[in-house]
């Protein structure tokens, strides 16, 4: 998908803001690139969609849940494969972890 170079500028300094505040040390689980790829991948459809890109403060949110979602699935299954910790599924259905000793 070709991003609209106006929504390059915007997401840049999107991220630009955020990390000038401190966001990204305040929220570990956000990792910069991602949040970019995932604003720009949104924007982007909205253009396409509705000829504009602008987000709403809950569309901005939901992308930044996303992105935690995706980083904290991600260090769960890096742990797993590498064998630190054990995944089962509790007898009411639930996923449940447990350090491997």
């Amino acid at each position: 998908m070709d991003i609209l170079p106006e929504i390059v500028e915007v997401t840049n300094e999107m991220i630009d803001a955020l990390d000038e505040n401190g966001f990204f040390e305040n929220n570990p689980f956000i990792e910069r690139l991602p949040l970019k790829r995932k604003l720009q991948n949104l924007m982007q459809r909205r253009w396409e969609e509705f000829g504009e890109y602008h987000l709403s403060w809950d569309e901005v949110e939901g992308v930044m849940q996303d992105v935690v979602n995706d980083t904290v699935s991600k260090t769960l299954e890096d742990l797993v494969d590498k064998g630190a910790i054990n995944m089962g599924v509790s007898d009411d259905g639930d996923i449940v972890y447990s350090a491997n000793k």
